[in-house]
């Protein structure tokens, strides 16, 4: 019994590090409305540090290694899976964050510290 649990959580590990070094491939409506997040001023290109919060590998990002990336290795960099939505969890766009469910949905009611803790 013990080996079917232990070959069990190998697999699940190895298929969640697959699925993890891939990246998150997004839409190409996504993909354009972060580049007008990481460029609101319209520039041909965003430098290394305007792309930090949407970038995860800017060096393989920028495969001329010119220090910036255009519109055309952002979305190349997007559909490789190196863009992320944001470094934060999306409330300060708007979104509500419902890709997530909140701890009171998924902690049982001993875990939770009380209210106005």
């Amino acid at each position: 019994m013990k080996v079917i649990l232990l070959a069990g959580a190998i697999a699940a590990s190895t298929a969640f590090g697959a699925y993890a070094a891939a990246g998150t491939q997004l839409s190409q409506a996504e993909c354009d409305s972060l580049w007008n997040q990481a460029n609101p001023a319209g520039a041909p290109a965003i430098t290394e540090s305007q792309a930090r919060q949407f970038v995860t590998d800017f060096k393989a990002a920028n495969p001329d290694g010119d220090g910036s990336l255009d519109q055309n290795e952002f979305g190349a960099a997007c559909k490789a899976g190196l863009v992320k939505s944001s470094a934060s969890s999306g409330a300060a766009s708007g979104e509500t964050g419902e890709k997530m469910a909140p701890a009171e949905k998924t902690a049982p009611p001993s875990k939770l510290p009380p209210k106005g803790y």
